[in-house]
């Protein structure tokens, strides 16, 4: 039987295709060649197959789309610079504390000329230490105000043992000087600041820093007295229930009632915020009210600790 001229033709065709074909045209194109042999295919069998003519279709469904666009590439998210992590603000600055009252414990000093207790006072403020007590004070005196605060504070301390003055002397509220004290070992709660506030002064802490303070104890409900220093724009708490010296801004469990320092003398009030009033009236000061003074001075006032 003669041999057909078109096989040979559809190979050169599809041949020349390939050459010029991008890969995925090239890919259509050879399968056109295999339709070509399967046109032959198909007259010598009598048809064609089912699954000839699904791959036809999806042959010239690729031939005729667009060459498709190169997926695009996940890239790695940048690494972002560190930050510095965030710094809180600093707490806003305190004022100064005064420098010629005691303004204590949340409280507003005003002098007065006198008090009940002043012949108690002047009778013990003069004292002086001597002897190792001395020595010891005047070894302090190059060391910063506050270092000196809590040498003195726990000296004091440990040398004493509290006793009432109802039980030692047989009569409340009896005040001891600083020597006396110290060479008895034994003392109440006035008795142990009057000792540190010589030994204090005995170490160069100006007297003027130096304060008693009478006060009354809101958590234990009784009378209570302590000292009192000023250094490094604060006013700093020496009590005989503590070795750690506070700042005295930060008690609020003691309502002072009357201050001592050399000559002079000081009671204390609060300010009372003013109520609110509808029209607007020029700013004033808020008035101060004076802390009671009469528990101090009666035959109770006794100091509990």
């Amino acid at each position: 039987m003669e041999k057909s001229p078109f096989p040979s033709l559809a190979a050169a065709a599809s041949a020349a295709l390939l050459a010029l074909a991008t890969p995925a045209q090239a890919q259509a194109v050879a399968s056109l060649s295999a339709s070509a042999s399967g046109a032959k295919s198909m007259a010598i069998l009598g048809g064609p197959s089912a699954l000839a003519a699904i791959v036809a279709q999806q042959n010239r469904a690729a031939l005729l789309a667009p060459a498709s666009a190169p997926r695009p590439v996940a890239l790695a998210p940048a690494v972002q610079p560190l930050q510095p992590a965030p710094v809180g603000l600093a707490p806003p600055l305190r004022a100064a504390v005064a420098s010629d009252r005691p303004d204590v414990f949340g409280s507003v000093a005003l002098a007065i000329g006198h008090s009940p207790l002043d012949a108690r006072w002047r009778r013990v403020e003069p004292g002086q230490v001597g002897g190792t007590v001395a020595e010891f004070a005047a070894g302090l005196r190059a060391l910063p105000p506050r270092t000196r605060l809590e040498a003195v504070n726990r000296y004091v301390n440990r040398r004493l043992r509290f006793v009432d003055d109802s039980r030692r002397w047989g009569r409340a509220d009896v005040w001891t000087g600083a020597a006396q004290t110290l060479r008895s070992g034994l003392g109440d709660c006035e008795d142990y600041a009057i000792a540190k506030f010589a030994l204090l002064r005995a170490a160069g802490v100006p007297e003027h820093d130096l304060y008693l303070v009478v006060v009354k104890d809101l958590v234990r409900r009784s009378d209570h007295a302590v000292l009192v220093a000023r250094a490094d724009d604060r006013f700093w708490l020496l009590d005989n229930g503590t070795e750690a010296v506070t700042d005295a801004e930060d008690m609020q469990d003691y309502r002072p009632v009357l201050s001592f320092s050399g000559g002079r003398v000081w009671t204390h009030g609060y300010r009372i915020a003013p109520a609110l009033t509808v029209a607007a009236a020029p700013a004033q000061p808020a008035p101060v009210r004076t802390a009671s003074l009469g528990w101090v001075f009666g035959s109770s006032a006794a100091f509990a600790h």
